[in-house]
């Protein structure tokens, strides 16, 4: 009865799978070592590796996520960057990578400020929101709160994402607040994507829009079986 149960849920909640393939975007995994940060695409496990995509990336800025927190050492491996340092165990990560990217379309050009971020969480208690575009645990399991600039963010589109591939979307109250089930045991991730159509400067390199994807990733502890893990993919570009 108890195995029939699970199959059901297992079945239903196997609906929310969506076909589309999510974007790429950074993640951050715990490692032996320290952490480790992959560019890629998180529902299909699909890693870019150097050479290829993962070259496309500069090296990005790593920390421990407190506002007084300890610059982590960043090397890029064959796939991924692995961040190493001093890190306690209650200790949650961020790594950042912004740059101005230049498009040409006939006569005009645009120029759009890109800001890819991760965080990694090893506990879901609550934390302080410090990337530009921040998604963070509120200390309640399955709650989840989302900043831009230090501010709550309203109506902002989340992908909650099984590390079996498994995904549902949600958009934040006025509060820039999301609740959600989290079945499965295992990894997960939260990713979020912001345009803001205010222009700037990243140094002296104007811009005229900003994008920022960041995403969150985290274990939980207890639920029902997972379902498998794709296989790891690496494409050849």
């Amino acid at each position: 009865m108890q195995l029939a149960l699970r199959l059901a849920t297992a079945a239903l909640l196997s609906i929310c799978l969506s076909g589309a393939a999510s974007a790429h975007a950074l993640w951050l995994e715990p490692d032996e070592g320290g952490a480790r940060l992959f560019y890629g695409e998180f529902d299909d496990n699909l890693r870019e590796a150097s050479p290829g995509l993962l070259d496309r990336l500069a090296t990005p800025q790593a920390k421990i996520a407190a506002a007084d927190g300890a610059t982590l050492k960043v090397e890029k491996t064959a796939g991924s960057f692995l961040l190493s340092g001093p890190r306690g165990a209650k200790d949650s990560v961020i790594a950042e990578q912004v740059r101005v990217a230049e498009r040409k379309q006939g006569d005009k050009v645009t120029r759009t400020l890109g800001r890819l971020a991760a965080r990694y969480v090893p506990d879901l208690s609550e934390r302080a929101p410090l990337l530009r575009l921040d998604v963070v645990p509120t200390g309640k399991p399955g709650a989840f709160k989302v900043f831009y600039k230090g501010q709550a963010l309203a109506k902002a589109k989340l992908e909650l994402i099984a590390e079996s591939g498994w995904k549902r979307e949600f958009h934040t109250d006025a509060d820039g607040a999301v609740e959600t089930s989290l079945p499965w045991r295992g990894g997960y991730l939260i990713e979020v994507v912001h345009l803001d159509a205010t222009a700037g400067s990243l140094g002296s390199e104007a811009y005229d829009s900003a994008r920022s994807v960041t995403t969150l990733s985290f274990r939980a502890t207890s639920g029902i079986e997972p379902l498998p893990t794709p296989p790891v993919t690496t494409p050849k570009r």
